[in-house]
């Protein structure tokens, strides 16, 4: 059913903007099971673009506290493995911190790169959270594999306490468009809008693409 919502909503902005007009040329050749076809192959993308732009709470989140956590108490600090979905950190927080931590830097951030630094890091006042690859030993039949995992590295802990996740909160990346498909209400309108922009972009009609990008953005003030 929300594939059928989606697409239907996506069209009749696409209609207000003139796509079907039979004396336009903005979709020469194309007809409604092609547009549909743009739509969906442009929708996780489109909600890639979303997340990047509209508050976090109009998405999906999910809880990961007990992911596997792999700690070093004598130095304070530690990593959780992140799920295969995840896609952006809502909020981490280790229990001794005083607040919690909303961003998620990249290993090639200058801050990132200090973290190694036990005077420099990140602390129970001021946590800092790395994205990271590493290598995760697992059993496999019996057999010890190592495997790369993302994980979240955590800065930091007073050396010598025990490591205890208390809030692990992230927007895990959505899955092709479907039935299936769990839209908020608050995000269906938006999203629509993107996809519409996006698929205007396919067909290099770019400033109709950028009134409806910008539309999504006023939707929500």
């Amino acid at each position: 059913m929300m594939k059928a919502v989606f697409l239907a909503r996506v069209m009749q902005i696409m209609n207000e903007m003139g796509w079907n007009d039979t004396e336009s040329d903005s979709f020469l050749g194309s007809d409604t099971t092609k547009v549909k076809e743009h739509i969906e192959s442009v929708f996780v993308d489109a909600w890639r673009k979303a997340a990047n732009i509209l508050p976090k709470t109009y998405f999906t989140i999910k809880d990961f506290s007990e992911q596997r956590l792999l700690t070093d108490i004598a130095l304070g600090t530690g990593c959780i493995v992140l799920p295969d979905d995840f896609y952006c950190l809502l909020s981490f927080k280790m229990c001794g911190w005083q607040v919690s931590a909303d961003t998620l830097l990249p290993a090639s951030d200058p801050l990132a790169r200090i973290q190694a630094n036990e005077y420099t890091r990140g602390n129970v006042v001021r946590p800092v959270c790395v994205l990271n690859t590493k290598p995760i030993m697992e059993y496999n039949d019996g057999e010890v594999d190592y495997i790369h995992k993302d994980v979240l590295e955590y800065y930091s802990l007073p050396v010598g306490i025990k490591h205890k996740v208390e809030e692990a909160l992230y927007v895990p990346l959505i899955a092709p468009l479907s039935d299936d498909t769990v839209l908020s209400d608050k995000l269906l309108a938006p999203l629509a809008y993107i996809c519409a922009s996006m698929v205007f972009c396919i067909f290099e009609k770019t400033e109709v693409a950028q009134v409806l990008e910008n539309k999504a953005t006023e939707i929500i003030k």
